[in-house]
């Protein structure tokens, strides 16, 4: 358990940096051709991405948040701005990756199985509390840019399963919801 928080807290970290340089979900970000949805409800890309490699465990996390520059603009009500977190060993290749349910998996896979964990937060622009899902199964297309950008897709979409409220959670979020990625980035 010590390790899977030692490698997810500093996504969790990235996303919430990102998130801090402001947000939004829905139409904040209008040029921007990547968005990820969880059910009715959409988040673009907001241009803001990181990645971070942990040595000790061999995982690279990589967080894209639907922060902007110009703060968001909160239509979604308490679903507004959004996160996702993603966790893969080493420096993934371009490639289909299999969707895990947890670190574990990820550390455990072989470089035959290229596996990888899915995370989203929603409900970060509010002040009402947010929630987070994750993804046990599916898969997810992942290409590097020439800027040394992951974008990651989803083959299909993605079943995932509330995991954690935070102040109470996002008013009303299912207990389940469906993921679908487009270009997120």
């Amino acid at each position: 358990m010590k390790r899977t928080l030692l490698t997810i807290l500093p996504a969790l970290a990235l996303a919430s940096a990102l998130n801090a340089c402001g947000g939004g979900g829905g139409d904040d970000n209008p040029g921007s051709s990547g968005y990820w949805q969880m059910d009715s409800h959409r988040y673009v890309s907001g241009g803001n991405s990181a990645s971070t490699f942990n040595p000790a465990t061999g995982v690279t996390a990589a967080a894209v948040s639907t922060a902007t520059a110009s703060g968001g603009n909160g239509s979604d009500g308490a679903f507004s701005g959004s996160a996702l977190t993603l966790a893969f060993k080493g420096a993934p290749t371009d490639g289909v990756y299999s969707v895990v349910p947890n670190l574990s998996a990820v550390i455990a896979s072989g470089d035959a199985s290229p596996s990888i964990q899915v995370g989203v937060t929603i409900g970060i622009d509010t002040t009402t509390g947010y929630s987070r899902y994750d993804a046990s199964s599916g898969k997810i297309r992942v290409t590097k840019d020439s800027r040394g950008t992951y974008h990651f897709a989803s083959v299909n979409p993605i079943p995932t399963t509330k995991t954690l409220d935070v102040l109470q959670g996002v008013p009303g979020a299912p207990g389940a919801m469906t993921l679908t990625i487009v270009d997120a980035y």
